[in-house]
């Protein structure tokens, strides 16, 4: 039998409500992805304890503020080879 869990999602921080299948024995660490109605994003959410993987992790990930350097290398400026 299915049971309805209750999470907070990360970007708009509302309560979602979802429906997740009933936990099988060994499933303590199987996630579900879940496409939210609030963001419309997908979140993992543990079938045996209704959290999501953000949760579990110890936080979300840490996002880059906007005086740090990209990680990427910038693009070249192409060059002419005629003379």
């Amino acid at each position: 039998m299915d049971r309805n869990v209750i999470f907070k999602c990360p970007r708009t921080g509302m309560n979602v409500q979802h429906w997740l299948p009933d936990a099988t024995s060994g499933a303590a660490d199987t996630h579900v992805s879940v496409r939210c109605p609030s963001c419309g994003s997908l979140h993992f959410v543990n079938i045996a304890s209704g959290k999501m993987l953000s949760e579990e992790g110890g936080g979300q990930r840490r996002r880059r503020s906007s005086d740090e350097a990209p990680s990427r290398m910038p693009r070249q400026a192409l060059t002419s080879t005629e003379s």
